[in-house]
């Protein structure tokens, strides 16, 4: 990753934004020491924490995923932004003034600021085009549907002409090129031959409504068909982009982030989300035609604690709903589900039966164990014994996963009165279930502890389990480096990047080693490499920062690991000698025979 960012701003951004108080914005923290922090990690599901966030060294660690490292990093991971926008969106927070284009902005960058700008615009023509004589379908098919004038200027929603490049032309026009329109994901190049050089419109004859994020960018549209038959697809969304993830944001989030309720209703629908907003409810959200994402749980944690599930009153919609309630519940959010009644969805309801009914569907919302314990009973008839004994087996089961003792115990007791068993019995097999559950969870950290440490599934240095030896002879190198950088020069002589074995480590080193002789007084050389590797790159590296405790920094210790990597260099590059040779040989071999042959 190229440098933007002067290092003199970088040191002054990193002094000014406090981590701990950008990570409290996501993660509840308690106090394990005077300057360290321990929660829940925000990257992965736990029940124990094991995120660490540093105060005095501002970095952040995960025990259990290894995601780690500065304010920039974590902003990064969590908003899904590159490293300009995310210094930039922390240099906003506290006022200071980031470097001009010329100094910072990448191509990348620049291109992503104009596939916003493209995208504003085009939302501006789709709404214009709406009110238009040409929208005359599109409109008379929202005001048919119910929705106000007011509503659909607020929303901004819009119609796409059924031309095959109205907007392509239109984007022309305005002065931007192929390329940036395609960025934008607004056109769509034809299937057939001969046309390989035409560019189409991606949105034809549709209802247009944009996906506007938390920050108010336009970053994608959504296009709902206006064919009665149906032969298109009903739903059409902007594909996946550097601007644009269907499972980073939710629709309606910028409006619904400011309502003075104390809870979010996430829905299906964006045309729900806008119906539940017309009628009062302006809490509501919606997934954008996928199945929920944590990234999309922690968006919701973020404005609150409490959600209440609606999804569509269908075999889809309950399925929807059970994965939905795994995800918030690994968050630690308070999840409530709304079964609805008297239509499919929220948008139905609200305009047959008013405002107050369905309040009263939300009201009487049930927790997430009340659910899925109905959803279990409703499955069964109570009066065959043999349904009722295998009713019994997934109602133990559920409970099984329960691990609050109180929250259990009151489950268990409503559970043995529909079953008609004892109190005792129902305790005593979710009890059971409850101590299998926490030993196949011990057995599959201890897998995962043990593939961790034999570098199983890396990612991040796929070298290190093939030359484990060597590896860790370079992060002990490396954490030395970091722990002591007034080492550097002693370590420079001793080693080069030619000796280290595996690529990553390599590279670690290198940048290490530049970041300490170009910034000789930095107390945390290792934080500013943030912006030459990503995120999950980072996390490696903070691990090596967590380690430097442990590390020996005497002379002895540091000849130690030099004189490994070195025979272990030596060692492979023997090995992968010897085999040429061998080949070779065998090869003249076969060539003798085939000679004797003839």
């Amino acid at each position: 990753m190229a440098q933007f960012f002067g290092e003199e701003f970088l040191h002054e951004l990193r002094g000014r934004v406090d981590l701990v108080q950008i990570v409290e914005q996501y993660v509840t923290l308690k106090r394990s020491s005077p300057s360290s922090y321990v929660g829940l990690c925000p990257f992965h599901n736990e029940k124990t924490p094991s995120f660490h966030v540093n105060g005095d060294r501002q970095f952040f660690h995960c025990f259990g995923c290894n995601a780690g490292g500065d304010v920039i990093t974590f902003v990064m991971k969590m908003q899904n932004m590159s490293f300009p926008d995310a210094v930039t969106y922390l240099a906003e927070t506290v006022g200071m003034k980031v470097p001009t284009r010329d100094t910072f902005d990448s191509e990348v960058s620049q291109l992503r600021k104009t596939v916003l700008e493209i995208n504003k615009k085009a939302a501006r023509y789709y709404h214009e085009c709406l009110f238009s004589p040409e929208g005359k379908k599109a409109l008379d098919y929202m005001y048919g549907r119910g929705y106000t004038r007011n509503t659909l200027i607020r929303w901004g929603v819009g119609y796409a002409p059924a031309s095959w490049d109205r907007m392509y032309l239109k984007l022309r026009e305005m002065g931007y090129t192929d390329e940036q329109i395609k960025a934008a994901q607004l056109v769509t190049s034809p299937k057939k031959e001969g046309a390989k050089n035409r560019l189409f419109d991606f949105f034809r004859d549709r209802v247009m409504l944009p996906i506007i994020d938390a920050n108010g960018n336009v970053i994608g549209f959504g296009g709902r068909t206006l064919d009665p038959e149906e032969k298109a697809r009903k739903y059409m969304n902007t594909s996946d982009s550097f601007v644009f993830r269907k499972g980073n944001n939710l629709y309606g989030m910028n409006y619904a982030k400011n309502t003075k309720k104390d809870h979010l209703i996430l829905c299906e629908g964006n045309l729900d989300v806008m119906a539940m907003h017309q009628a009062g409810f302006d809490n509501a959200v919606a997934g954008l035609g996928t199945a929920l994402t944590p990234e999309q749980g922690r968006l919701l944690k973020k404005y609150t604690d409490r959600v209440v599930l609606c999804y569509d009153n269908d075999e889809a919609g309950r399925k929807a709903t059970q994965r939905s309630m795994q995800v918030l519940s690994s968050l630690d959010l308070n999840v409530r589900v709304l079964t609805l009644r008297g239509g499919k969805d929220p948008d139905e309801i609200i305009k047959k039966e008013g405002r107050a009914f369905f309040q009263a569907l939300v009201d009487a919302s049930e927790t997430g164990i009340d659910y899925r314990l109905n959803q279990i009973f409703l499955r069964y008839d109570l009066e065959q014994d043999h349904e009722r004994l295998q009713c019994s087996k997934d109602v133990f089961d559920l409970l099984g996963t329960v691990h609050q003792d109180a929250q259990r115990e009151i489950y268990s007791s409503r559970a043995a009165k529909r079953l008609s068993l004892s109190e005792e019995t129902v305790k005593r097999e979710v009890n059971r279930r409850l101590r299998n559950q926490e030993r196949l969870r011990k057995k599959q950290q201890e897998k995962e502890e043990n593939n961790k440490l034999r570098g199983v599934g890396d990612k991040i240095n796929p070298q290190r389990m093939t030359h484990l030896k060597a590896a860790r002879a370079e992060e002990d190198i490396i954490s030395v480096l970091l722990a002591f950088p007034d080492r550097a020069e002693k370590i420079a002589a001793a080693v080069s990047p030619e000796d280290f074995v595996t690529d990553f480590n390599r590279r670690v080193f290198m940048a290490l080693l530049e970041q300490i002789q170009t910034n000789p007084t930095e107390p945390e050389p290792g934080l500013l490499l943030s912006q030459y590797f990503q995120p999950d790159e980072m996390g490696r590296i903070i691990g090596f920062i967590s380690s430097c405790e442990a590390i020996n920094a005497d002379e002895k210790e540091i000849l130690r690991a030099v004189t490994v990597l070195k025979e272990e260099k030596k060692r492979i590059s023997q090995v992968a000698a010897g085999g040429d040779e061998a080949f070779a040989a065998n090869l003249q071999r076969l060539r003798e025979k085939r000679m004797q042959k003839e």
